[in-house]
């Protein structure tokens, strides 16, 4: 991707998710001439069960080159996990999450996108 030179839009956003299980699932799907500044996930589970997140970035939405940024991340019984380190996801890249088993949890990520299409 090239650096931005011309006029473009940034726009506050947030992606929730009810359905994370233990395969795998895409959170964001990244368009190219986009950056994604991704503020912070939180992860509540609301099942009563102890969980295991996982959180990655890859090249496409079947793992290739899948990055970890976070591995077997603890959620408690009915607690919250929150990630709010910035990480930046430019152009066509998925932002993937997984649990450790099928479990309740529910996920909340905000992030800005900047949009130079």
């Amino acid at each position: 991707m090239a650096i931005p030179s011309g006029s473009g839009t940034e726009v506050l956003k947030y992606i929730s998710n009810r359905t994370l299980t233990n395969s795998w699932t895409t959170i964001l799907t990244g368009v190219a001439n986009h950056i994604y500044t991704i503020l912070g996930v939180i992860a509540t589970e609301t099942g009563g069960n102890a969980e295991l997140l996982n959180m990655g970035v890859a090249d496409d939405g079947s793992n290739t080159n899948l990055h970890y940024i976070t591995n077997m991340a603890s959620i408690p019984a009915n607690g919250t996990f929150v990630w709010n380190d910035k990480f930046v996801i430019s152009g066509a890249k998925y932002l993937r999450m997984a649990l450790d088993s099928s479990g309740d949890v529910d996920i909340w990520v905000s992030y800005i996108d900047q949009d130079w299409s």
